[in-house]
């Protein structure tokens, strides 16, 4: 019978691992779109965007990276790629990050 607690505690502990895996995953995940959302940026960032075309193309180029996160339906990382895209093109260029606000808005 003393095995009984012992057992019923290892079955209360297996739900608790899956989760915990079940958060690193979702954690990974969002760490994975904020490297894709600065390395959109940084690529963004690279290129001659003095002609409007090109701007509108550069951003339609980051949306499609953007919105394969809201059609696998991962919100979570939707808004994690576009908040570190934004950060850093406004931590690098904010007259740029400015004058997308005004297209975008």
């Amino acid at each position: 019978m003393k095995l009984l607690p012992f057992a019923m505690g290892l079955l209360m502990l297996i739900p608790a691992c899956g989760k915990t895996e079940q958060t690193e995953e979702v954690t990974a995940e969002i760490e994975a779109a904020q490297m894709e959302g600065r390395n959109a940026a940084k690529l963004f960032l690279s290129r001659d965007i003095t002609d409007s075309l090109q701007l509108q193309r550069s951003l339609l180029e980051a949306k499609a990276k953007h919105s394969k996160y809201i059609i696998e339906k991962k919100q979570e990382c939707a808004d994690a790629f576009d908040s570190t895209f934004v950060s850093t093109l406004r931590s690098v260029r904010p007259d740029l990050a400015n004058e997308i606000s005004r297209r975008v808005m």
